[in-house]
């Protein structure tokens, strides 16, 4: 714990919101790595998150100058740049001549296969790869909300390229997590608020093949529950669709707060919620608002 006590961020957080929850997640382990060392906690209500750094560096440390390097950072997936130039040349052939070639068809489908699929890095001052949704091990592919023919860099680039076309210089830390963008990219489907958007059931049709439709997300939100994920995850009840995390009230370092949100970390005291995951096919879902539980 530093000897820091001020907060230098404080965010309005809805505990019940997943999504929000684990945006708070994302947000502690970008400023852990910008400020070479950071610590955040829930408020006694869960209402509020705050951040503060292991030593006193006041202008690396503003709100302001935290979001101005998460909007300026660079984003891409781990093809190399031989594979993405080769995989244009191909998109550009004629879908009837690559049909007509075997192994111009296997060459597509394998540079395809790792446009959808491939990790994600987040470059400087960050440098992080995001790779859960590969983690079978862990369990990462559980909230994998996407479907397989869906590309997680597009979705990915597509909330990214949102938050960095605001001008979010207005915007207080206590609406990061709550400002509303529209914008014509599909949401990962983290914030329980967004309910059936993208849903072919609830609408009646899918919104993938219709670029032209805006939808209305929460860019921010998305974007860093998605780089939450690589580090912190819930706890799985047994093999039910029930899922819990658990807000902690002392300021934990990342690598202690991520035990803590699965709640593993008992000296520390912990608020639990659980959610689940709506699913609106077999592989394309959302997460549901989470409800306060006793926990036993």
């Amino acid at each position: 714990m530093s000897s820091n006590s001020k907060s230098a961020i404080s965010i309005r957080v809805d505990p019940t919101n997943p999504g929000q929850f684990f945006a708070c997640c994302g947000l502690l382990e970008l400023a852990d790595r910008l400020w070479d060392g950071a610590e955040g906690w829930f408020d006694k209500d869960g209402f509020l998150f705050s951040l503060r750094p292991y030593q006193e560096k006041a202008q690396k440390c503003a709100p302001a100058t935290l979001l101005a390097e998460i909007t300026r950072c660079r984003l891409t997936n781990t093809m190399s740049d031989s594979e993405l130039k080769r995989r244009d040349q191909l998109m550009a052939v004629p879908k009837k001549i690559i049909e007509s070639d075997p192994s111009l068809e296997a060459e597509k489908k394998v540079l395809d296969k790792l446009w959808r699929e491939a990790p994600l890095v987040l470059h400087s001052p960050f440098n992080i790869r995001v790779d859960w949704f590969l983690d079978e091990y862990c369990g990462g592919t559980m909230f994998k909300t996407w479907a397989g023919q869906q590309s997680v860099f597009e979705i990915g680039r597509g909330m990214k390229a949102a938050l960095d076309s605001g001008d979010w210089s207005h915007t207080s830390p206590d609406d990061w997590l709550r400002r509303r963008m529209l914008n014509d990219s599909l949401p990962f489907n983290f914030d329980s608020e967004l309910g059936g958007v993208g849903s072919d059931l609830d609408v009646g049709f899918s919104f993938d093949p219709l670029k032209t439709i805006k939808v209305q997300a929460r860019p921010l939100l998305e974007f860093l529950a998605f780089v939450g994920l690589q580090r912190f995850r819930p706890m799985k009840i047994n093999a039910e669709n029930r899922f819990q995390y658990f807000l902690w009230f002392g300021p934990l370092v990342s690598e202690v707060a991520a035990p803590a949100a699965c709640g593993l970390f008992g000296p520390v005291r912990l608020k639990a919620f659980e959610f689940r995951l709506l699913y609106r096919t077999k592989y394309l879902k959302s997460f549901l608002p989470a409800t306060p539980i006793q926990r036993s």
